[in-house]
């Protein structure tokens, strides 16, 4: 069981896995700020909702997140036949597959039409310049912000509508790499730790907060290694030079 003063630090092995996680922020973010209580909180929603638009329309992710939908059935299969595994969650597991899977296959970009939707495009094209999201230059975000609460997020939960399904699936496929791994106790001598990757995608370091440092990584799908930090008034950080136990799940 994870400490509450223990810290959780991923690092992603491979490109597709730091794209995964980059949404996954996003998405958590803009949920965050869907209240559009006042002001900053609307300017903080759009911000992230373009981002996310961003990082969608760079990155054609759909037939990845087909081939790791796949890859999880044919596991969930597997572990069906050990006697031990819960079928009830099992096939639950197993039917949000395929039911992503047959939407995967049929959609044909994931931002389906919220690139060009007639609102936002202006809006997204100001919002990439530093200080380009004032008023002044966005009468239309300033009468947005005037409607009734209720009409607004009404308006912005159909726009994440929109993306549903690619949060639905980059969640899905993110749980179950997660959870294929379990914490082992590790000792990183004098701070420095490494090993061979293993065809791992995802590193997962959990340390206790407190001690003043914080896990450095670098590595490919070959080999990794971890270096222990610790913040430094002179030198901004600097290697951590005693010994630290820490866990790790490679995924």
């Amino acid at each position: 069981m994870t400490n509450t003063t223990d810290i959780i630090y991923e690092h992603p092995l491979n490109e597709k896995i730091r794209t995964y996680l980059r949404l996954e922020f996003l998405f958590q973010q803009v949920h965050s700020q869907l209240a559009l209580a006042d002001e900053n909180q609307q300017q903080s929603f759009f911000t992230s909702l373009f981002a996310l638009i961003e990082v969608l329309d760079r990155n054609d992710i759909r037939p990845d997140l087909i081939k790791d939908i796949e890859r999880c059935e044919s596991q969930l299969v597997i572990w069906s036949q050990h006697p031990s595994v819960s079928d009830a969650k099992l096939q639950t597991m197993l039917q949000a597959a395929v039911r992503m899977q047959s939407e995967l296959l049929r959609c044909g970009k994931l931002l389906a039409g919220l690139k060009e939707d007639n609102f936002l495009a202006p809006l997204r094209q100001r919002f990439s310049i530093p200080g380009g999201c004032c008023y002044f230059d966005m009468p239309q975000l300033q009468y947005w912000f005037s409607l009734p609460l209720a009409e607004r997020q009404a308006q912005a939960e159909d726009w994440l509508q929109q993306v549903a399904l690619a949060e639905q699936a980059i969640s899905y496929v993110l749980t179950f790499i997660r959870e294929r791994s379990h914490y082992q106790d590790v000792l990183a001598d004098n701070g420095f730790y490494q090993q061979n990757a293993e065809q791992y995608e995802l590193l997962r370091i959990k340390y206790p907060a407190g001690e003043g440092i914080y896990p450095t990584v670098s590595g490919n799908k070959y080999r990794y290694a971890i270096r222990f930090m610790q913040l430094d008034a002179d030198s901004a950080r600097s290697a951590a030079a005693k010994s630290q136990q820490f866990q790790l799940a490679c995924c």
